[in-house]
């Protein structure tokens, strides 16, 4: 999963991406024209591949893992770097990162925090920048399209008119209804507003103790947001570990950013994820909530869904209370699954095939 953090300017992207990361502010990554873009493949905490690898102790453990690129000042401001919004456009999810502090040392450009504001402001920049990439193509398509000369051409211009007049209506592309076969034609255009979108609500040291009352309204509107203090998340992840419980408990901070952001954005793409397993490996894979068993062949290795038969299949609290496929297959809970099956939060996965 890719997923990309942006924000205005002065809303800490840099710093929640610290937060996160743990990493200084100086770091590689993709470099546009006008910023230093870091970044970082963080591997995802998981206590039930822990597990997994404690009862069949393999010679190898894969975690599932986040690309996490940051974009500070994408959007607005007097100058947009094209190249930096092309590159998020290639992310799975967006993290969008609004200012709730205060600080005299460095000002909000509008002079008052309101991050309501803020997120529609840049909401609206997503949907003006979509609309530009919506109708250059449109724009390259009339001609083929006024000769009917093209099948496929005009299948995407249909759907593109109609993502054309869902945005010069100001709404975003991911609320349109669209049929499976449209939104797989436009996939590749990685409108921002067709994302799915998480808040991280950038806080003070003042409101900590806080952080439940102030992602509360957003999260009334549908929206996942968490709710962090980055300065002092960044300051903390950069502590060793000994050092750093005692500090977490002066600050009343319960869990660090990283396993809080990835659940949040885990759950904003609706994933799923399950679990290979064996003496040479256990790993963790991911798929979106609807995916089939088929689907999950697939992410394993393309071979598998092309020769796919079936699935061996154990529901994780069924492997949970035995410990052992064995104690499950005698207990009645393995399972063979066809193609349709839909991977369940924690399956643990065996595809057979041919070939």
């Amino acid at each position: 999963m890719r997923l990309a953090l942006i924000g205005i300017t002065s809303s800490g992207v840099k710093t929640i991406y610290s937060a996160i990361t743990g990493h200084a502010e100086s770091g590689g990554g993709f470099r546009p024209s006008s910023a230093l873009n870091r970044l970082a493949v963080l591997k995802v905490p998981d206590p039930r591949l822990d597990l997994l690898t404690e009862i069949f102790k393999p010679k190898k453990k894969v975690a599932a893992t986040v690309e996490l690129t940051e974009f500070p000042g994408l959007l607005g401001g007097s100058k947009t770097d094209a190249q930096a919004v092309a590159k998020a456009r290639e992310a799975d999810a967006l993290a969008i990162v609004l200012r709730c502090f205060s600080s005299e040392v460095a000002p909000h450009p509008k002079d008052s925090i309101d991050p309501r504001r803020d997120l529609d402001d840049l909401e609206a920049e997503m949907v003006l920048s979509d609309l530009a990439v919506a109708e250059n193509r449109l724009e390259r398509l009339a001609g083929s399209v006024k000769t009917k000369a093209d099948e496929d051409d005009m299948a995407e211009y249909a759907v593109l008119s109609q993502v054309r007049e869902q945005l010069e209506e100001g709404l975003p592309v991911g609320s349109l209804d669209l049929k499976p076969e449209e939104r797989k034609r436009i996939r590749g255009f990685g409108f921002l507003t067709a994302k799915p979108r998480m808040l991280i609500l950038n806080i003070g040291e003042a409101q900590l103790g806080e952080e439940e009352s102030i992602a509360a309204p957003f999260r009334r509107q549908g929206w996942v947001a968490e709710a962090l203090c980055g300065s002092l998340e960044a300051e903390l992840a950069q502590l060793e570990e000994s050092e750093r419980g005692e500090f977490m408990s002066d600050f009343g901070v319960e869990e660090l950013a990283a396993p809080r952001v990835l659940a949040a954005a885990y759950q904003a793409l609706e994933i799923r994820t399950f679990y290979t397993y064996g003496e040479d490996e256990t790993r963790a894979w991911t798929v979106r909530a609807g995916d089939t068993a088929v689907d999950a062949a697939g992410k394993i290795h393309s071979d598998l869904a092309k020769g796919f038969i079936r699935a061996e299949v154990v529901g994780w609290q069924d492997f949970q209370e035995h410990r052992s496929i064995k104690e499950a297959k005698a207990a009645g809970k393995f399972r063979l699954e066809g193609k349709d099956y839909l991977v369940q939060e924690g399956d643990l996965i065996i595809i057979r095939h041919s070939g």
